[in-house]
């Protein structure tokens, strides 16, 4: 039986391997969604699995935050898959700017993809600039 979560982060590799942009795939770690693409940028992906539009939040645990902040890799980035709605991934230094990175405790970020509409993510310490819905995967490969 396929995994539902197997399903969600397919959609985004998917979307990553149809750029013209992409040239590689490798599991990076033992952790599940870590992945090295063109053998210089780290993915995590994270899922929500609502049906949208609307609001997906996504959690990020202590070790969630300490295994994004302990790549010395220059290029890390957020993948967050909002259901069958929409694809978008985040820098670190995007994430930084949502939620605290150095502190053990749960965080969460929410996309707001409403439809038609740029995506609206916030976290509890900012929110970023407005992130156009077909901004993905060009977002994170170039």
């Amino acid at each position: 039986m396929i995994d539902k979560k197997d399903f969600m982060h397919g959609a985004a590799l998917v979307a990553i391997a149809d750029s013209d942009m992409f040239t590689a795939l490798n599991r990076a770690s033992v952790k599940y969604g870590h992945y090295v693409i063109n053998h210089d940028r780290h993915l995590f992906i994270k899922y929500n699995d609502g049906s949208g539009p609307g609001d997906y939040f996504f959690t990020y645990s202590g070790e969630d935050k300490q295994r994004i902040i302990s790549l010395g890799a220059d290029r890390v980035f957020t993948i967050l898959v909002c259901g069958n709605e929409v694809v978008t991934g985040i820098s670190r230094e995007e994430l930084a700017q949502l939620i605290t990175m150095t502190d053990a405790l749960a965080s969460t970020v929410r996309v707001s993809a409403q439809q038609g509409m740029q995506l609206r993510i916030s976290g509890p310490v900012g929110e970023l600039p407005l992130i156009p819905r077909r901004s993905f995967p060009s977002r994170i490969l170039t």
